[in-house]
C-alpha cells in the first residue's frame, strides 16, 4: 500500500513538473516585462541618429560653399522634419521604466532582449554588430507588443553583445517608405 501512495505521489510531481513544458511556448499573448535594463525603444535610437547627423551639418556648414550651405540647410531641415515625427518616449508610455541612460545615448542594457518599435512600420530589419564590423545577429521578426496596440516589438536572439554595439535599421512604414540609418551605443 506504502508503494502505491509514493507512486502516485511521485507521478504527480513528475507530472506537475512537466506541465510547463507543455503549455509554456511563446504566443503572442504572451506578458513580457519590460524593466530598464532589457530593452530600447527604436525612436530613440532614430532621435539620436538624426542628432547627431544634425550636428555633422553644422560643422560642415562653417566651410561650405553657397551650394552646399543650401543643400546642407534643406538636409537638415528633412532631418528636422523626420525629428518631429517621431514619438517620444514619454509619449509612447508612462507604465515602463526608462531604458539605461538612454537621454545620453550610451548604453547598451545588460540584458538587451527587445526592441520597441511603432506598429506603422510593417517592416523592420535590425543588425547588431560590434564596433569593428563583426555582425552579432540580425532580426527582422515583428510581434505585437501584448497590452499595447500601437506598438510591437522584435526580441534579440542573442547575449553578451559587450558594452559597445552598433545597431542599424532598415524599416519601412505603411506606406511602402523605407528608412535607414544606424547608432553607436557604448561608445
Amino acid at each position: 500500500m506504502k508503494s502505491k501512495l509514493l507512486l502516485i505521489v511521485m507521478c504527480s510531481v513528475v507530472l506537475c513538473a512537466c506541465d510547463k513544458d507543455f503549455t509554456g511556448t511563446i504566443t503572442n499573448k504572451e506578458k513580457i516585462e519590460l524593466t530598464s535594463e532589457n530593452f530600447i525603444y527604436e525612436g530613440d535610437l532614430e532621435k539620436y541618429y538624426i542628432n547627431n547627423e544634425i550636428q555633422l551639418i553644422d560643422i560642415k556648414l562653417k566651410n561650405a560653399t553657397a551650394d552646399e550651405t543650401k543643400e546642407l540647410l534643406i538636409v537638415k531641415d528633412e532631418l528636422k522634419q523626420r525629428y518631429a515625427q517621431i514619438l517620444s518616449f514619454d509619449e509612447v508610455t508612462k507604465r515602463w521604466p526608462v531604458p539605461c541612460d538612454m537621454p545620453n545615448g550610451k548604453c547598451v542594457p545588460v540584458r538587451f532582449e527587445y526592441l520597441i518599435t511603432n506598429s506603422k512600420f510593417s517592416q523592420i530589419k535590425c543588425t547588431i554588430s560590434t564596433i569593428t564590423g563583426e555582425v552579432l545577429t540580425t532580426i527582422d521578426k515583428l510581434t505585437p507588443l501584448p497590452g499595447e496596440p500601437h506598438l510591437q516589438y522584435l526580441e534579440i536572439n542573442a547575449k553578451g553583445f559587450g558594452d559597445q554595439i552598433i545597431i542599424q535599421i532598415e524599416k519601412t512604414d505603411e506606406f511602402g517608405d523605407t528608412l535607414n540609418y544606424e547608432q553607436s551605443l557604448g561608445l
